[in-house]
């Protein structure tokens, strides 16, 4: 009977879980072109967070440390609205509470600004939604930058 050790045990099992992120991360980089390419957007790559930029909005930029006052809908790559601003209403957040897909892509708006973002998994909520929110999802916000 041949013993296989534990370091080699484990080195097996972090290449396999390496090989199947990469193909999933693959497979979404994939179906995010697919959503661009459909949607005729041109957008910007800011650390693979996509920025379609439909009105860029003041040259005064946010900060870490902003309050923005926007409004927005996020859905998913499938067009399912899984959240959005109250009709008619803005809301005000912080930027650094944000998710990180979010940062990146609002760094880029000013006030005025208009876009979607397109966020790839791990740049989301990833394998820990919260409640409501799909697991390991891409995730869309069509944002309007009010103020800051």
């Amino acid at each position: 009977m041949r013993r296989i050790s534990l370091a080699a045990s484990l080195m097996a099992l972090f290449v396999l879980l390496l090989a199947s992120c990469t193909d999933s991360t693959q497979g979404e980089n994939v179906e995010i072109e697919n959503y661009i390419l459909s949607h005729n957007l041109t957008v910007t790559d800011t650390s693979g967070v996509k920025v379609a930029i439909t009105t860029p909005g003041s040259v005064d930029r946010p900060s870490e440390t902003s309050i923005i006052e926007m409004t927005y809908t996020g859905k998913y790559l499938d067009n399912t609205v899984f959240d959005k601003s109250p009709a008619g209403k803005t809301v005000k957040l912080k930027l650094s509470n944000m998710i990180e897909g979010l940062k990146s892509g609002l760094a880029l708006l000013g006030k005025g600004g208009v876009g979607t973002i397109i966020i790839p998994s791990e740049k989301g909520y990833g394998g820990n939604p919260p409640f409501g929110i799909r697991k390991n999802a891409v995730l869309i916000y069509e944002v309007t930058v009010i103020d800051f």
